[in-house]
């Protein structure tokens, strides 16, 4: 695990100034992009039990206590999870680490579309919360190795419209399917979209300019 999410090594600094001026503008732009997209589709992996709580307690298959036993198990992990992956994010390849979590979450998400248990859907439930907490600070570090000081502000502004985009896609996306075709291809959807967003994070959300010959901010 150390060395999957081991962060990358600098390469030799290539072309010309407004070469490495063109190449630098256009790797900013798909990281700021794929970190806003790839953090919107986390939410989206978080969002989904709220989504299918009350076809879950129609169904008899939960009661409301229990529903919030379970929903709790996401906060106090997400805490604990947040604090912690705020520091690895720091030392780590962050292009594995975001899109890995985010791969993590929708599987959770796949797996739960499947059973119906209390004890089950805690526990994965728990586990979803620990992953969710590694997309912030992985977006967060890529601002600080992607930018100068005085643009980190702005871009962190616009970054935030993120959690409407997540949330949008859950409650017009995820419950239209789970309203056609049951609570558990709510599950399902989200799984689906998180995957899709864990292969963009992974494709565009680079890891260091020095990795990509490039010289530092």
């Amino acid at each position: 695990m150390k060395g999957l999410f081991k962060k990358s090594l600098p390469e030799p600094v290539l072309g010309t100034f407004e070469e490495q001026q063109s190449r630098y503008k256009k790797l900013k732009w798909q990281v700021f992009f794929s970190a806003t997209l790839g953090y919107g589709l986390y939410y989206v992996c978080r969002l989904s039990l709220n989504v299918v709580k009350k076809p879950i307690l129609d169904g008899g298959i939960l009661t409301e206590s229990e529903l919030g036993i379970i929903g709790s198990t996401l906060f106090f992990t997400y805490a604990a999870g947040k604090f912690t992956n705020g520091f690895l994010a720091d030392y780590s390849n962050i292009r594995r680490f975001m899109s890995f979590g985010l791969l993590i979450s929708a599987l959770v998400n796949l797996i739960m579309g499947f059973t119906g248990t209390f004890l089950f859907f805690a526990i994965c439930w728990g586990v979803n919360g620990w992953v969710q907490s590694m997309g912030a600070p992985s977006s967060v570090v890529s601002l600080s190795r992607w930018y100068k000081d005085k643009k980190r502000g702005s871009f962190y502004g616009f970054w935030s419209t993120s959690h409407n985009i997540g949330e949008a896609l859950t409650y017009i996306l995820t419950a239209v399917v789970a309203s056609y075709f049951g609570w558990e291809w709510g599950f399902k959807a989200a799984a689906i979209i998180g995957m899709l967003g864990a292969v963009i994070i992974y494709l565009f959300f680079h890891d260091t300019p020095e990795s990509k010959g490039l010289p530092p901010p």
